[in-house]
Parts: C-alpha cells; structure tokens; sequence
C-alpha cells in the first residue's frame, strides 16, 4: 500500500474527475520524459533530496529515495509517485511534505499538474493540508497492527 500523488495533462475547463477518467481510458504510458525536461527534474530532485536513483529509458524515467521510500516515474505526458505507507506523527507529515515539493518540480519543469487521488485535491490544496494526508497513514498504520482473526 502507498501513498500516491498523480500528475496529468488536463485541457482547460476540464474537471479533475474528467482528466483521471480521461487517463484511465488512454493508460499509453510508453513514451519516456523530454530528455532535457527530464535531467531538469533529476537536478532538482538531487537538489531537494540529496542522493537518488534515476534511470530513464525510452518507456519511461524513474526517480527512487533510499531514505523516504518515494518513486517518481516519469512519462511523456503523465507522471505518478508514490511512498510506502510506514511512517507515522512528524515522519508522515516530513515524508509527505517532501512528496508535495517533488510535486511542485515535477509541475513546473513538466507543465502536468498534480492530484492527490486521498484527498480528492490538487497537491497544491493538499499541501496546505499535510495533516489530513498524515491521517491517512495513521489510518493505515492502525489497520496493518490490527491482529487478524
């Protein structure tokens, strides 16, 4: 289970529930990032990160986090992250405060615009609202401890 932040192409006018449905029905996620595009968001994540895996192929990039668990994957014209659930208190809300300014990288050197599909809000909203996302992996936490029976 994960923690997941989208990012998509939306036309003017159109609703975010129209863009994911939109990106649902078209799932062509086979061409990689514009190669300057993509060593810009590289830099920036170093930047912001400090050590990272990348690769990029003709399908795709990919950005991992040792420390924070949080992948990036890259697409011509989409692009998704996501961290395990784990973390929970200050941790959650570093993780995901981490997770909202990669966000805002991957905006602004892509021009795609971020969703955060729990909250059902732009990263943007959703970055004003770390604590509701925090709940989210207290939530989780709860639920994994629970013994089954």
């Amino acid at each position: 289970m994960s923690y997941d932040l989208l990012f998509l192409r939306r036309q003017p006018e159109q609703s975010w529930d129209e863009a994911l449905e939109a990106a649902e029905d078209y799932q062509d996620f086979g061409a990689g990032p514009d190669k300057q595009v993509w060593q810009q968001v590289v830099t920036r994540a170093k930047l912001l990160l400090g050590e990272v895996e990348a690769s990029l192929t003709d399908d795709g990039g990919e950005i991992s986090h040792d420390r924070t668990g949080i992948q990036l994957s890259l697409y011509a014209d989409s692009a998704e992250m996501n961290v395990p659930y784990g973390d929970t208190g200050e941790d959650a809300t570093a993780v995901l405060r981490t997770m909202f300014l990669l966000g805002q990288v991957v905006e602004e050197e892509t021009g795609l615009e971020g969703y955060d599909p729990q909250l059902e809000q732009p990263i943007r909203a959703a970055a004003a609202n770390l604590d509701l996302g925090a709940a989210s992996f207290e939530m989780v936490a709860r639920m994994l401890s629970k013994p089954s029976g």
